[in-house]
């Protein structure tokens, strides 16, 4: 069974995008109080679409900081394309 994007909720990833860099967990914390439902998968699943389709660029930046597995982390942050 092949379920149906959300629309309402692609057109607000997009949105949120537009003008902007985030991560998928920014998407998330951005869009949780409006989807309740809304899985982080979920998001960088609509994030893939949405690559697919030439909506939305990618960009991996490494970062440096204290983390529990080293001292960098790549974090990709993905950009409307207008």
């Amino acid at each position: 069974m092949v379920k149906r994007l959300n629309e309402d909720l692609m057109s607000d990833i997009l949105n949120e995008l537009s003008g902007k860099k985030l991560t998928g967990s920014q998407l998330f914390s951005l869009l949780k109080s409006k989807y309740p439902s809304l899985s982080k998968r979920l998001v960088y699943h609509y994030l893939s679409v949405a690559l697919e389709h030439g909506q939305v660029t990618v960009e991996t930046v490494s970062e440096e900081g204290k983390y529990s597995w080293g001292g960098f982390a790549n974090k990709k942050y993905y950009t409307r394309i207008n």
